[in-house]
This record gives structure tokens, C-alpha cells and sequence, in this order.
């Protein structure tokens, strides 16, 4: 039997809750896609799919080949591209995932140049400020403010530093007072990034003495998950946030934002230092991938 059809078909079937739904998807007939999961079931002498009229649903075995049959053929289709590479233009779909302001101000309005130069390329762009299963998304980069847990089939590249700054607004500061020093937050409205519920701690240390670190569990006044929106809190006079030098930068520079204990670095020992690129090593040898990184990494290295 063809092994790599009937995984195709199963994979489809499943993917598509039903054969008539995976026939479409695949462009043959209902027929074809029931007889290679019919074959595949008895070249492997089980059962994988409960048959319904209305949908399907895995045996405890499909359950365990499903698994294991999608990544043979994501490995498969890998290798295909690897090879295709080796003499063609630079081509492919290429699947990113980027934090949601990060990319609308500097990773997107670059990648039209991208296109531009490799218009065999196509490009997925997935903006969320939840981290992805790069497995689980079948993702080819993901790029990420900080590094990653660390995974063994994951490379990391950094694509430039980052900063953090407590900033609030002149008017802010005026009616309420400038904090000196770290412990005078609890005295001021705080604006959190809401990566989670419940408290968010700040930590400080100066340039001279890292290894003292001084934190801050704030609650917040306003909790909000988009920095963005975060920013735009501040600029109204609600109070202190923590946000990166790429996303103030412009507002500091006009003076509509200022940043204050300036003599503190902040997350001193955190892994938010940078922004990161991440790609399953598996993608390493894709020319497209090769290529996209070197292109992002020479946009945004200034």
C-alpha cells in the first residue's frame, strides 16, 4: 500500500471530522479516502477511526498513531522543501508568530521589502502576545520579547537589545510626585502588562551592585494585556507603567512620556534583555529560512 497516502488520508479525515469533508479537502473522491483508511487500518491490524454518521472520532490506538503520524509526514514534507532548495529560487510558505505591537511597529513594515525581493515566498503572520507550541503550530519562526524556556530543537538568535523604562506622563508626575526610589511605586498608580493574574513584580537594581535586587509587587490600578494600549493609558495621565525603549523611544524623545529612577536598571538578571528569534532546528537547513532571518536581522539591527 501507499503508506504516505493513507497517512494523508487519515491525517485529513480526522483534521476534517469526515471522509466526504477530506475528499474535498484532498480533491478525490469520498471513496478513495475511505478505501486508504480502510487499508492503512488493516496493514496495521487495528481499528483507528469510530465510524458515525455524523462524524469520527480516534480509537485509543488512532489517538496514538494520529500523534505520531502527523509529525512523519510535517518531517517528510520538511525534507521535501530541504531538497527543493538545493537549486531553486528562494520559495515556500514560511508560518511566524510575533507579539502583537512588537510586530505592527517593526516587524511588519519590513517584511513588504521582503516580499518584494523573494516573491516566491509566502509568509503566515500570526500576532499574538501568547506564546505558540511551535510543534503543536507547525510554526517556522517565533519571535519573542526575552528568550524562551529552554527546548532542545529549538535555536535562538537574537535580532536586538531591549531596554525597559517606568515612564508616566509630565502632568502625572506633577500632580503626584517623582518616585525616588523602587519601594516609592506603592505610593503611585500603577499600570500592569497583564501577562497573568494576580500581582506583577518589578525589580530593580543599580548599575554598580546587581547581584541587590529590589522587588516590587505592584497590583496595579489598570491591567491590561496589549502594550499598546498600555502605553496609551499612560499618555492620559493614569499613571506608571513598565514598557520597552522600542515601543516609547518616540514619546520619550518628544517629551510627552518621561522615564524616571533612571539610576536603576530594570530586571537586572531577567531574560527580557532582548528580542529573540526562535526556529526548530529542523528548519536550519530551509534556504527561505536562512534567508528571512538574514533579512530581519540586517533590517532591524539599527
Amino acid at each position: 500500500m501507499d503508506k504516505f497516502s493513507g497517512l494523508e488520508a487519515f491525517i485529513t479525515t480526522i483534521e476534517e471530522n469526515g471522509f466526504s469533508a477530506a475528499a474535498r479537502k484532498l480533491g478525490v473522491a469520498t471513496s478513495s479516502v475511505t478505501r486508504l483508511v480502510d487499508n492503512l487500518e488493516h496493514h496495521l491490524g487495528t481499528t483507528l477511526i469510530n465510524r458515525s454518521t455524523r462524524r469520527v472520532n480516534l480509537t485509543a490506538a488512532g489517538e496514538v498513531f494520529y500523534r505520531q503520524a502527523k509529525v512523519i509526514l510535517r518531517d517528510l514534507g520538511h525534507a521535501e522543501s530541504v531538497v527543493r532548495d538545493l537549486d531553486s529560487e528562494v520559495r515556500g510558505r514560511i508560518r511566524i508568530s510575533i507579539p502583537v505591537a512588537l510586530g505592527r511597529l517593526h516587524i511588519m513594515p519590513v517584511l513588504d521589502a521582503f516580499m518584494a525581493a523573494y516573491p516566491a515566498v509566502q509568509l503566515d503572520v500570526n500576532l499574538t502576545d501568547q506564546p505558540m507550541d511551535m510543534m503543536e503550530h507547525d510554526l517556522d519562526i517565533s519571535i519573542r520579547i526575552g528568550q524562551l524556556p529552554k527546548a532542545g530543537n529549538l535555536i535562538a538568535t537574537k535580532l536586538f537589545p531591549q531596554r525597559r523604562h517606568v515612564v508616566a506622563t509630565p502632568a502625572y508626575l506633577d500632580q503626584y510626585g517623582i518616585p525616588q526610589s523602587p519601594n516609592a511605586l506603592y505610593a503611585h498608580s500603577t499600570l500592569i502588562y497583564d501577562y497573568n493574574a494576580g500581582q506583577d513584580i518589578w525589580r530593580f537594581a543599580k548599575p554598580n551592585n546587581l547581584e541587590e535586587v529590589i522587588e516590587v509587587a505592584l497590583e496595579g490600578r489598570l491591567r491590561v494585556n496589549n502594550s499598546e494600549a498600555l502605553l496609551s493609558a499612560v499618555k492620559k495621565n493614569l499613571g506608571l507603567a513598565l514598557l520597552p525603549d522600542w515601543l516609547v523611544n518616540n514619546d520619550l524623545n518628544n517629551g510627552s512620556i518621561v522615564s524616571v529612577l533612571d539610576d536603576y536598571v530594570v530586571n537586572p538578571h531577567g531574560m527580557q534583555s532582548a528580542i529573540y528569534l526562535f526556529y526548530p532546528e529542523n528548519r536550519r537547513p530551509m534556504k527561505k529560512i536562512r534567508v528571512f532571518i538574514d533579512f530581519l536581522k540586517e533590517k532591524l539591527s539599527g
